[in-house]
């Protein structure tokens, strides 16, 4: 049985990140990203990705077997680092709109948790003013302390995640992560020429593991610019061994 969900019959609109009084205790380069968070917040509640972030949400969560109680963020990147920098702060954006929705929808609290090998200690005091705990891994290709938090109420945020750290999400033996929303494996498949060892790899997670879940695209214009190196995203849920075995059948 699914659990009850809050009908909010319009798409979120996220509110900002922290109060101005604990803004006043960041460091400078910590209030100037904040700053640029709070403007790219704007731009994302004005954005049809909201639309289609808000409801795939929604539609998901009716389904799910468990209310989702916490967020893994994995491959966020630090925030410091100038290249890119953009793109981060918009996964960032879209990871905190997430974490505003699933509490909208299920009246529960929602925890956040991120985990980057790359993260700087600013990176990490700047990620705790916004609610998110750490979590720490030698390298981008393991799991970490992160594969201890996954459980059935647990939605991975995975956007731009190395194809190796999705192998070591989906393919382990025995574990089945509940919703999991990143990239867009059907798009990251036409990446990579037919008969290339990367193409190879992605048809593998998607056989060997994505094939017990069911695939809803992200989409939308106003948020994501050509320069911000964006790739497709998709929201990925579970879905029951009935369910798997009537797809397999279409």
């Amino acid at each position: 049985m699914s659990h009850a969900l809050v009908d909010i019959g319009e798409p979120f609109r996220q509110s900002k990140t922290i109060p101005k009084t604990k803004a006043k205790s960041l460091t400078r380069e910590a209030r100037q990203l904040m700053m640029t968070l709070n403007a790219l917040q704007d731009l994302c509640n004005q954005s049809k990705l909201s639309i289609s972030i808000s409801r795939q949400l929604e539609t998901t969560l009716r389904h799910s077997k468990s209310p989702i109680t916490h967020i893994l963020s994995l491959g966020l990147g630090s925030l410091r680092v100038a290249q890119g920098q953009t793109r981060r702060l918009k996964q960032l954006t879209i990871l905190l709109a997430i974490r505003e929705q699933c509490t909208r929808l299920t009246g529960m609290a929602v925890e956040i948790y991120a985990q980057d090998p790359t993260f700087t200690r600013t990176d990490e005091i700047f990620l705790a003013s916004l609610g998110i705990s750490i979590l720490r891994t030698p390298s981008s290709a393991q799991l970490g302390e992160a594969g201890e938090l996954i459980s059935s109420s647990t939605l991975v945020y995975s956007p731009f995640l190395t194809i190796e750290a999705y192998e070591k999400l989906f393919l382990h033996p025995g574990r089945l992560i509940p919703v999991v929303f990143g990239d867009d494996f059907n798009a990251l498949a036409s990446k990579w020429p037919k008969h290339s060892a990367e193409r190879r790899q992605v048809e593998s997670v998607m056989k060997s593991g994505l094939s017990k879940y069911r695939r809803r695209v992200i989409s939308g214009a106003g948020f994501w610019l050509e320069e911000d190196e964006t790739f497709p995203m998709a929201l990925y849920e579970v879905v029951s061994n009935r369910d798997a075995r009537v797809r397999a059948k279409m």
